[in-house]
């Protein structure tokens, strides 16, 4: 957003959640959020990370085990403006137990949430690393779409948030698709017409909502204030997965 600054953003330093009525529904309750270094380049997400949790939402952030100087940045900008990250993964405290499924790929077999919730309720912002611990006690790393999946679930997040160049799923040669429910969008994912990494982060995000996340999205989370246009707005970005599609009507007639 440039010229002038909305209104809704003059309370960035101190938010005050009573005069924020669309941000309440966020409140005390956790976003979880993929980061790849594309999002990683958005210019005001550090900020709107801060801006969260000084408003009461628990922001939780998963990045790739392999890219461990990314997430050890975001924590140290994160903590230079008062942001109070810590970084950890799925081994600590036995958070994920994974094993290899007969794909080869690491399966979540079990997720201990103690300790993030316990961190997330004494005000701190995860910076989560996608590894987990195998059944014969050794690290093993793990998609970090799957993880941010399973750790959403977990600890029943309001939001689950993955990064997407196109802005959200296409809507055939025309825009984006605003709304699927938690069917539509596993039926897409699995019909073959997306690109695999759009269909893995598709099919998270409704298996997500099927495991207690209240929505997930796809979004851009390069654009300006990417994270918080929901929360201040009621809008969404991108595409948004739940349960069922609310559809707005007006009044009767």
């Amino acid at each position: 957003m440039k010229g002038k600054t909305s209104s809704h953003m003059d309370g960035f330093a101190n938010p005050a959640p009573e005069t924020l009525q669309t941000a309440r529904p966020f409140v005390g309750r956790a976003v979880v959020l993929t980061l790849d270094p594309l999002a990683a380049e958005s210019s005001t997400l550090v900020e709107d990370l801060v801006f969260m949790r000084r408003l009461g939402v628990r922001p939780i952030i998963v990045h790739d085990v392999t890219q461990r100087a990314l997430g050890a940045r975001l924590v140290g900008h994160l903590n230079r403006i008062g942001g109070d990250a810590v970084a950890l993964d799925g081994t600590s405290a036995s958070t994920l137990v994974l094993s290899t499924g007969s794909d080869g790929r690491s399966v979540v077999r079990s997720v201990n949430a103690q300790l993030v919730s316990l961190l997330l309720e004494q005000g701190y912002i995860l910076v989560f690393g996608s590894e987990g611990t195998s059944f014969a006690g050794t690290s093993a790393a793990l998609d970090a779409t799957d993880a941010a999946r399973v750790l959403a679930a977990s600890v029943h997040a309001v939001r689950l948030l993955f990064p997407s160049e196109r802005g959200g799923i296409p809507a055939g040669s025309d825009g984006i698709i605003d709304e699927l429910t938690s069917s539509e969008a596993l039926a897409l994912a699995r019909e073959g017409s997306l690109p695999d990494e759009a269909a893995h982060s598709l099919a998270a995000a409704a298996m997500g909502v099927r495991g207690g996340v209240d929505a997930a999205q796809l979004l851009d989370l390069r654009a300006t204030h990417a994270t918080l246009v929901e929360m201040l707005t009621t809008r969404h970005l991108g595409t948004q997965v739940r349960s069922q599609v609310i559809v707005e009507t007006g009044p009767a007639s």
